[in-house]
């Protein structure tokens, strides 16, 4: 594949995968604030997300040609790679598990209005099936159909923001109150949610800079439009819950296609890289056995546990993922050289306490940004105070 073409692919992967229900519910948590506000604050953690966070985070693993959590070797070394292959596997099949349970309510929701059929466990078993025929699809044939499904699904977001202006106005219901500093934060915690594996897919090219930059702008413009959609949904029309709308929104099949297939470009990445963040730990020879496992895992957790605590679970991956890649960009970047590794660990447990205790301040561009200047700065410093032979040029 030449490397215009794997530019191109790679925009739409990102694309892609940045169409999700979740995307949507994460917007319509911010319609307390209004849209004008909202939209504001949706900018703004875009910006900072993808900006501050995936674009230098994606260069990182085209430069070095190492995947995202390998690239994390210079300043944690072997056993950090392996503790945040451990967490990151974590995170990516509580992904799983989340997104497959959004498809299953949606698809209920939907199948139940257009068929009087309704099964959570038929519907959690289409949508492995689905995930693991796209895990298994051969390469070179992936990035046509992912052409295609793409091309479909802006089609279909389209039709969706035409359908939420018919929609008769509503007065926003009473909801749980927001300020402007956490909407921003949920902002920027969904684009860190991939942080750890941007790398993964920027690994492979020649032109580091250009690739890091088409995937953060394919995920910025449609994680922009998918929260502005939810965000829009909410306050005009007073639904709080996505699937409602889809069942009363006349959309039928295509409503359908929208689930499976936005469900199916997220989950893919998540998976494929929870398969490599194995690899990390232990080599296997055969990857390709191990990705359905994963499926499964994450079907079997969104059957039997209940996932209510959606913000908490982005402020998790936030603090363990904020203060890991401020080191990473500040020794890499900065001061081109590492501090030794029990250092940078304690420095990572200080930065995941740090998150906690300032989330309270309610800064107005979020915790996320006050964390990564307050860290990055502490350090810098810590190396003027070691002895020279404790540092480690970075490569």
């Amino acid at each position: 594949m030449s490397e215009s073409k794997a530019l191109h692919g790679q925009f739409l992967i990102w694309l892609g995968a940045a169409i999700s229900i979740a995307e949507i519910m994460t917007g319509m948590l911010l319609a307390p604030l209004g849209f004008s506000k909202g939209l504001l604050a949706i900018l703004m953690g875009h910006l900072i997300g993808c900006g501050l966070f995936l674009l230098p985070a994606g260069y990182i693993g085209a430069k070095k040609h190492q995947t995202a959590i390998q690239s994390t070797k210079s300043t944690f070394g072997s056993t950090g790679v392996i503790l945040f292959s451990l967490i990151n596997l974590v995170q990516l099949i509580g992904w799983t598990a989340v997104m497959i349970v959004n498809a299953i309510s949606a698809m209920n929701g939907v199948s139940s209005s257009l068929f009087n059929f309704k099964n959570s466990i038929i519907m959690g078993i289409i949508m492995a099936i689905l995930i693991i025929i796209w895990l298994l699809v051969d390469v070179s044939h992936l990035y046509q159909i992912n052409l295609v499904i793409v091309s479909l699904l802006v089609i279909g977001s389209i039709i969706m923001i035409f359908l939420i202006f018919k929609t008769p106005i509503s007065h926003t219901p009473n909801l749980t109150t927001m300020t402007f500093g956490s909407a921003v934060e949920l902002n920027i915690t969904m684009a860190l949610s991939w942080l750890p594996l941007i790398g993964d897919y920027t690994k492979s090219t020649t032109r580091p800079i250009a690739m890091s930059a088409i995937s953060s702008m394919g995920y910025f413009i449609g994680s922009f439009i998918m929260f502005t959609i939810g965000l829009f949904l909410t306050t005009r029309t007073g639904y709080t819950d996505f699937t409602s709308f889809l069942v009363t929104s006349g959309l039928g099949i295509i409503a359908l296609f929208i689930i499976i297939f936005s469900t199916v470009t997220t989950t893919f990445l998540d998976v494929l890289s929870a398969t490599i963040n194995i690899q990390n730990i232990h080599p296997f020879k055969n990857m390709k056995l191990i990705s359905p496992v994963i499926v499964v895992l994450g079907l079997i957790i969104a059957w039997i546990v209940p996932i209510d605590n959606y913000q908490t679970f982005l402020y998790f991956i936030a603090s363990v993922f904020t203060p890991l890649y401020a080191i990473v960009f500040v020794s890499y970047f900065v001061m081109k050289q590492s501090l030794p590794y029990w250092l940078n660990i304690f420095w990572w447990l200080v930065g995941i306490f740090a998150y906690y205790q300032l989330q309270p301040f309610d800064f107005i561009l979020g915790t996320t940004i006050v964390l990564l200047i307050g860290l990055s700065l502490f350090v810098y410093l810590s190396q003027f105070i070691l002895p020279k032979r404790y540092l480690k040029k970075i490569r």
